[in-house]
């Protein structure tokens, strides 16, 4: 085991930024996000193929996936993606990303069903959705822990009750429930041409961030990750009544009003609300920066199918959980998500310590 430090994943990343250089903040009740784009010579466009058309999916067993890469390309396939099948067989997801080399066939036995007791298994398969993001941490705390079709279980039943949905075992019951309220949230967000990564808050907090290979794969898989993994978060918000921080309102009512118009007051409050917001983004990202992940090595498949050298870690600290897929120094893919039992505050006072020590000057005589 070793061990990655966050902004070492994450680099050749930075915020996308608005003409004036705050940092562009999309948001939707309590929950943001903030894209992160990269220069064009770090997003390998050319080497990897669409992974939900290149990949056709099949299993023969409960508890395994098996991925066929139809391209010349090599394939990355997307965390946690999961066949939804309208075939008499039992639905099925990853519990993590996963490499398919070009024209090869990739086995992954730590798949999980997310069908309850449904029969039969799926061939020549292209139905993917996402697995929602509330199922993240439960999935990535089973890697390396064998094979278990019912791994998946307890974080789809738990994702009925905090979304209203009822899936029991059944995740699809989640899907049809509220399929149209997320379609009509894809539209609440705009993907920039130039992106690489997402970074998603909720009141505030770090909860997710994931980095992608290319601008051409974060193109591909942008409107699944955020209808079914981050539309989640909206539909627990939504159920919870809770909302967004009246920041421009606040802004606006405390300028005061003497020779000023209405349009200069509303220019002065929108400059001072994405000020308001970059600081408290920047403040957030840059709390985490200094933490440091246990990364353990992972099978990503049977290992006769990769000789390109990619490798997976599965990253693990005291807050958060994840993923990195790397070659040598250079991460292709990361996926990161916060424990639901961690305590930000916590991590503040451990921060605000290091840099007292920081400060402090070594003791001499």
């Amino acid at each position: 085991m070793n061990t990655r430090e966050f902004s070492e994943l994450l680099k050749g990343c930075r915020p996308v930024k608005d003409l004036t250089g705050n940092v562009v903040v999309q948001s939707i009740m309590n929950m943001q996000i903030v894209c992160l784009t990269t220069d064009p010579e770090f997003s390998l466009d050319e080497r990897f193929a669409n992974p939900l058309t290149s990949l056709v999916a099949s299993n023969s067993n409960y508890g395994q996936i098996t991925f066929t890469n139809k391209d010349d390309k090599e394939v990355i396939v997307p965390t946690q993606i999961a066949v939804i099948t309208k075939q008499a067989a039992q639905n099925h997801g990853m519990i993590k990303a996963g490499y398919v080399g070009s024209k090869k066939v990739v086995m992954f036995d730590d798949a999980a069903c997310v069908q309850g007791s449904q029969c039969g298994v799926f061939q020549g398969s292209q139905e993917y959705r996402m697995i929602p993001i509330s199922i993240r941490e439960m999935a990535y705390d089973t890697i390396g822990r064998g094979h278990d079709h019912s791994r998946m279980y307890p974080a789809v039943r738990k994702l009925g009750v905090i979304t209203d949905s009822q899936t029991t075992e059944y995740i699809d019951k989640y899907y049809s429930k509220y399929d149209t309220k997320l379609e009509q949230f894809i539209a609440h967000f705009e993907r920039p041409k130039r992106l690489i990564g997402i970074v998603v808050l909720i009141d505030g907090e770090i909860i997710a961030i994931d980095k992608f290979p290319s601008f051409s794969y974060a193109e591909q898989v942008w409107d699944l990750m955020i209808r079914d993994c981050y539309g989640s978060l909206a539909i627990i918000s939504e159920l919870k009544n809770r909302t967004s921080k009246t920041i421009f309102t606040d802004a606006f009512n405390s300028l005061k009003t003497s020779n000023k118009t209405l349009v200069d007051r509303l220019d002065e409050a929108l400059k001072k609300t994405k000020e308001t917001i970059t600081t408290s983004v920047t403040d957030r990202i840059q709390e985490i920066l200094d933490m440091t992940f246990d990364a353990k090595i992972d099978e990503i498949g049977n290992p006769s199918a990769n000789s390109s050298g990619i490798k997976s870690y599965t990253l693990k600290n005291e807050g958060y959980i994840g993923q990195v897929l790397c070659e040598t120094e250079y991460n292709h893919l990361v996926s990161i998500v916060r424990k639901e039992a961690f305590d930000a505050n916590a991590l503040r006072v451990v921060n605000l310590m290091r840099e007292k020590a920081r400060r402090q000057d070594r003791f001499t005589i």
